[in-house]
């Protein structure tokens, strides 16, 4: 048989030399068996010459080479391979050319099946005197190899990732009970490298008694095979003390012997300090929640009630008192609220709502608060808001006036004079959003730059004594800068001691598509306004402000440049229609100016004169009074836009009721008309918030029930049928999450509306109020346009349909009569047509023989009697729109009061019966009909 590892058929001596017919088959029957080998070969071979040049290739998967056979052959590495895999492959000709094999060498090929890496194996080949040797190479594809070597390294990184940085301790114990591996928890506690731990045992590590129990435990573990779970005290050769709750789980080798024990080790010191600072943390809650609801319980009374009424008769000086109450309750509710925010802060549960608000509304309300406290101090309040700002927006207006007032609040604080500016400007607009910037800048005290490094850190103040002398909880900036991150904004600060402070921040809002800055201008376009004020910024942006309202308006410094340009335009025929005065200015005051106007002889009519004041509001009312001046109306610092607007629309005989305030109110309207012939029960222990509860509700039409705890309103919800209950959830016997409770257990009671009220606001009380069955949560001081928003969405009355608009009066039922606006009616969200209507009868008896009983007054010098009939006239007329004659009978009534000569008297009494009598006549009309 031939050898197949021969090239030729050995010759035995003495035998015959073969035939060269049989040397030929046996050569044919070699070649074949080498043929066989090569094509059962599995990698792919090359031969290559010297210089790199393919000569011959074999494979039996020429799908995977870069080019086929006949392509490669007589083409150089350079041609066929890329250039980093060509550089590899004749590094490997050339290592096997002086070493005669070359082997390990990695090279990648783009092939029709994707990249693939080969291992090269270069053997050099001699070929003969003086001929240059040829390189057999065996290339391998090991693609399949490397991809799993690169998985088994990426979970090894890893998992070495993972040991290394958990916080457990973990360690490795062979068989001797040495340390073959300790990850870098561990070593931290030793105070040595990992590495460092590599061969000690545990009495090396841990001190003699530690060591010695720990040694016992790894030695059962080995002996026993099974895993052992204890707690026990380590102290470590450095003297450092652990509670630590261990794991030793034995390892098995590849004969599935035991190996090593591997120690896993929990420091649960920590966590019992954890489930400490937890437990303490919802200790802390719960006394927040308590006190949350004791605060907000007598809170609720004096906003509910200072609330109904402000919805009264009150004259001017009583409707400032109860609203400095209602302002100075919110106020506190505002500290309350700083408090309960930052724990929902720490919660990550401080949620943001995404309404429709008019900007105005907002800048009025703080112009309410800001207004009486710079009032106090004698400062200076400026608004400056850019005509280019967008107010119908889309965000959260509570948090955005949240910022505004503790920006506000803390300039006001840390300013002792000078001034105060408040200020809005677009950054960014598109169709959908706009981008603001606020800025509430003031003549304060001023920071140091490690001041403000401290400052939107929480329970902090700008200087450790600024708390004693200025008061706060360190909280307010904290909670600003969140709620500015909320609104996609940033918060910065500008200052120096001494110099005053400018916080500035940014807002993105949404902008509602009928938004805009000019809406209800229209009936003082082209209307001319002189301002007159010595405060240069506070001319500048009053200027600015008329200019957005559509007014012509000029500025003068004082009253004496004031009465030249008065006295100018008047005789160039385009006389001013209004004129805007500060009260305090010196030299000549605003009441001097005033005066001064009155007596000036223009040729053109006199302008409307607006009297603005910081300060002191009631002192001048009462000064114009006695000084007998006629004023169009006061305006108090800071002038904001729609104040203005509302101010000149007043003294220009226009509508004052701006498009905001019409439509919320129609909204409230709206929803107490859903609501009306409802039976509500109200579940309530408190007396003072029964009454309110009472008011409000029976205001709207809503028949109301109150008991006064869970157990009462279980007994009266067995007998009798209602729409919905409002569930107090805080009261003796049984609260209101068990009233609650019980009452889903029952099938009648299953879908009857419950929403909870809880003068508790902190995070996860709307969750608990669900759990226990309610449907919603109204919150306590009640808001009333919320409270009816959350009613009608779930109570249903006997009948009620589904329509979303007002149903109470027509769009515009009284459109023919003359002198009367039945949007005010709309406003006040008093009550129906029905009521109106019979409002206005009773109006129309008790003013059918006007002006008789006013000229009896008069005849008879009754001075009193006639300010009373001009006041309950006055009063009258306010709530049912007639403004007209509202304006003509307060003249009258303050005439009356300084006690004005009888001529002026009748005078005054000629313009109200102008005023009335069209109001009458219409009347009388309409109950004809």
């Amino acid at each position: 048989m031939v050898d197949p590892d021969k090239a030729e058929p050995e010759l035995v001596q003495g035998q015959p030399e073969p035939a060269p017919r049989d040397v030929e088959q046996e050569l044919k029957r070699t070649l074949a068996f080498v043929q066989g080998i090569i094509d059962a070969f599995p990698d792919f071979l090359f031969e290559g010459s010297a210089e790199g040049r393919y000569l011959n290739t074999w494979t039996k998967n020429p799908e995977l080479l870069a080019a086929s056979r006949e392509h490669l052959i007589g083409h150089t590495l350079d041609e066929v391979l890329s250039p980093e895999s060509a550089a590899i492959a004749k590094a490997a000709f050339r290592e096997a050319d002086e070493a005669g094999l070359s082997f390990g060498k990695v090279i990648s090929i783009d092939t029709a099946l994707g990249r693939h890496w080969y291992e090269l194996s270069v053997s050099k080949m001699p070929m003969g005197e003086g001929e240059p040797p040829h390189f057999i190479t065996v290339s391998r594809d090991v693609t399949a190899r490397l991809t799993l070597q690169a998985a088994l390294e990426e979970k090894e990184r890893q998992f070495r990732t993972l040991v290394e940085n958990l916080p457990d301790l973990i360690a490795r114990f062979d068989r001797t009970l040495r340390c073959r591996y300790a990850n870098p928890a561990l070593a931290a506690h030793t105070g040595l490298a990992p590495a460092a731990l590599v061969g000690m045992d545990v009495t090396q590590i841990l001190d003699a008694e530690s060591g010695r129990a720990l040694q016992e435990r790894l030695v059962a573990a080995l002996h026993g095979g099974e895993a052992l779970h204890f707690e026990m005290d380590w102290t470590f050769a450095q003297g450092k003390s652990v509670s630590t709750l261990v794991s030793l789980t034995p390892e098995l080798d590849a004969q599935h012997q035991i190996a090593s024990v591997l120690l896993v080790g929990r420091d649960v010191g920590d966590l019992r300090a954890r489930e400490a600072a937890e437990a303490a943390s919802r200790a802390k809650g719960e006394f927040l929640a308590s006190m949350s609801h004791e605060i907000r319980t007598p809170m609720n009374a004096i906003i509910g009630m200072s609330y109904l009424v402000l919805q009264g008769e009150l004259d001017q000086q009583q409707r400032r008192y109860v609203q400095t109450v209602h302002r100075s309750a919110e106020s506190l509710l505002g500290i309350i609220n700083d408090i309960l925010d930052f724990s929902k802060i720490e919660a990550g549960k401080l949620d943001m709502e995404s309404i429709d608000f008019d900007l105005a509304d907002v800048m009025d309300s703080l112009a309410s608060v800001i207004g009486i406290k710079a009032e106090e101090k004698r400062l200076e309040l400026i608004f400056d808001q850019s005509p280019r700002v967008p107010t119908q927006l889309v965000g959260d207006p509570s948090r955005l006036g949240q910022v505004l007032l503790n920006l506000g609040n803390n300039a006001v604080k840390f300013t002792e004079r000078g001034e105060i500016v408040i200020g809005v400007e677009l950054l960014q607009r598109d169709e959908a959003s706009a981008l603001l910037r606020f800025e509430v800048r003031d003549s304060g005290i001023g920071m140091t730059p490690e001041q403000q490094q401290r400052l939107f850190k929480p329970f902090t103040q700008a200087d450790a004594s600024t708390s004693r002398r200025y008061g706060g909880t360190g909280l307010g900036l904290a909670i600003c800068r969140r709620l500015v991150d909320l609104m996609g904004g940033e918060i910065q600060v500008d200052s120096e001691p001494g110099k005053g402070s400018r916080f500035r921040f940014t807002a993105r809002l949404g902008v509602r598509a009928a938004g805009g800055p000019s809406a209800g201008h229209e009936g003082l376009l082209g209307a001319r306004i002189l301002v007159v004020d010595d405060n240069p910024s506070a001319r500048q942006i009053l200027v600015g402000m008329a200019r957005a309202l559509g007014l012509r308006s000029e500025s003068a410094r004082d009253g004496t440049q004031a009465l030249q340009m008065l006295e100018l335009e008047d005789t160039r025929g385009d006389p001013y229609d209004l004129v805007l005065i500060d009260w305090k200015m010196p030299r000549m005051d605003g009441i001097d100016c005033l005066r001064a106007i009155e007596h000036a002889r223009f040729g053109q009519r006199p302008p409307a004169v607006l009297m603005v004041t910081g300060f002191g509001g009631d002192e001048l009312k009462q000064r114009l009074l006695q000084g007998r001046m006629a004023c169009a109306a006061v305006l108090s610092k800071p002038v904001t836009p729609s104040s203005l607007l509302d101010a000149c629309r007043t003294a220009l005989g226009r509508d004052t009721h701006g498009p905001s305030t019409v439509l919320r109110n129609e909204t409230l309207q709206a929803h107490q008309s859903r609501l009306r012939g409802a039976r509500v029960l109200v579940v309530e222990d408190n007396a003072v918030n029964q009454e309110l509860a009472r008011e409000l509700l029976g205001r709207a039409g809503i028949v109301v029930t109150v008991v006064e705890d869970g157990e009462q309103a279980l007994d009266i919800l067995a007998r009798e049928t209602f729409d919905g209950v409002l569930m107090d959830c805080q009261m003796p016997l049984m609260d209101g999450y068990t009233a609650a409770a019980l009452a889903r257990r029952q099938d009648k009671l299953r879908a009857l509306p419950i929403i909870a009220m809880t003068a508790n606001a902190m995070v996860g009380d709307r969750d608990k109020a669900l759990a226990a069955g309610m449907n919603d949560q109204i919150g306590k001081p009640i808001k009333v346009d919320e409270m009816f928003a959350t009613l009608v969405r779930w109570i249903r009355p006997p009948g009620a349909g589904d329509a979303d608009g007002p149903t109470g009066l027509p769009a515009d039922p009284l459109g023919s009569f003359p002198g009367i606006d039945v949007q005010t009616w709309r406003n006040s969200g008093m009550g129906d047509a029905e009521l109106y209507w019979r409002l206005l009868r009773m109006y129309l008896q008790g003013q059918h023989d006007f002006p008789a009983p006013f000229d009896a007054a008069l005849a008879a010098a009754d001075l009193p009697t006639l300010r009373r009939l001009a006041h309950n006239l006055k009063s009258v007329s306010a709530t049912l729109g007639a403004h007209g004659v509202e304006r003509a009978a307060r003249a009258l009534e303050s005439a009356c009061a300084a006690g004005e000569p009888s001529a002026r008297l009748q005078s005054l009494l000629d313009d109200l019966a102008l005023q009335l009598n069209p109001v009458l006549d219409g009347l009388r009309r309409w109950a004809a009909a």
